[in-house]
């Protein structure tokens, strides 16, 4: 429903510094995206796991989207991401208008419950590029929106074109009513996104994004509640489909320290196709807020490559290079769907 065509991020220069060692959460703790433990994000992969019967002809096609797409895997950061923005309980809040972009009348009255009440920074931005994301999440309240195509006017009130909210955040398994969410898959982008402290830490504790040229026509798996496929095929990845990166796979070949991070995630807990896109990509956060707490230094050029393996102002566009996409394994539909 919501089509959207995300491009490669812009490149920028780098500097030098060594991330944070890698801190493994406490056996108690709330996985870093808030949403529940039991859902599909949270949930680590078992070693075996069932394989779709065509996972590799699924998987070649992945790999074509990418040989045909600027021949990179990309890790979306500056452009086609989200900012993340964490507020308190006596953050103003902002009836937002539904903006219509897409003129479908209609759904005014399914968005209008996230739009009546929401918590609105003075400093809140959108990400750059056509999609102006934003996640916002108020832990006072647990409760949780992320919006597509969000803007804000000359008298400083906002709109958005699609989105939602979800209440209950840290008991949600980390999926919109359908048809609510800035996704076309109704995940939400704060249960995938990849956050700055992770990298920092050394560890991600819940399954990551992918999002690839051609996804497969008329096609939800479980945990999506719907999509924007555009390509007729059974061996098409399908919108909400789970991959994982190969348990076999040798980590420690690697080169960039928040490449590797990435890449256990993907080992451990896998990767959802949540979207199209006009590149094969992952999502990590937007760093402008980060930027404008901590003096306006990216983190990303220390985070991405520390040990300047790749040529200058190149990290963001092809640190997970590394990371062979004819490794990935594609899962059944509907893998880990509750009875």
């Amino acid at each position: 429903m919501f089509s959207r065509v995300l491009v490669m991020l812009a490149l920028v220069p780098a500097a030098v510094l060594i991330a944070a060692p890698a801190q493994a959460a406490g056996p108690g703790a709330r996985p870093t995206n808030g949403f529940a433990k039991h859902g599909p994000w949270n949930t680590k992969l078992p070693r075996h796991v069932p394989l779709a019967a065509n996972s590799a002809a699924v998987v070649e096609n992945i790999r074509l989207d990418k040989v045909n797409n600027y021949g990179s895997w990309a890790v979306n950061t500056d452009e086609y991401s989200t900012p993340i923005f964490t507020v308190g309980r006596d953050t103003p809040t902002q009836r937002w208008t539904f903006s219509d972009c897409l003129n479908l009348p209609h759904l005014a009255p399914v968005i209008a419950d996230s739009l009546a009440a929401v918590p609105t920074p003075a400093d809140l931005i959108v990400s750059k590029g056509t999609d102006a994301a934003v996640t916002i999440y108020q832990p006072s309240t647990d409760t949780y929106w992320d919006f597509w195509r969000a803007e804000q006017d000359a008298t400083g009130h906002w709109s958005a074109c699609w989105g939602g909210k979800i209440e209950h955040y840290s008991r949600n398994p980390g999926i919109f009513a359908n048809p609510l969410g800035a996704t076309a898959t109704g995940l939400p982008m704060g249960a995938f996104t990849i956050r700055i402290d992770e990298l920092r830490r050394g560890r991600i504790d819940h399954a990551v994004n992918i999002a690839t040229v051609r996804t497969r026509k008329d096609c939800a798996s479980w945990p999506a509640t719907r999509d924007d496929g555009n390509t007729e095929g059974a061996d098409i990845p399908c919108e909400g489909q789970r991959f994982r990166l190969d348990p076999a796979f040798d980590v420690s070949t690697v080169r960039s320290p928040a490449a590797r991070t990435i890449a256990r995630a993907m080992q451990e807990y896998g990767l959802i196709l949540t979207d199209k896109a006009g590149a094969l990509v992952t999502y990590a956060e937007d760093p402008r807020p980060y930027m404008a707490a901590n003096g306006g230094v990216d983190p990303y050029f220390a985070l991405m490559d520390p040990d300047d393996i790749v040529p200058d102002g190149a990290e963001k566009y092809v640190i997970l290079g590394d990371i062979p996409v004819e490794r990935l394994q594609a899962l059944p539909y509907d893998y880990g769907r509750p009875c």
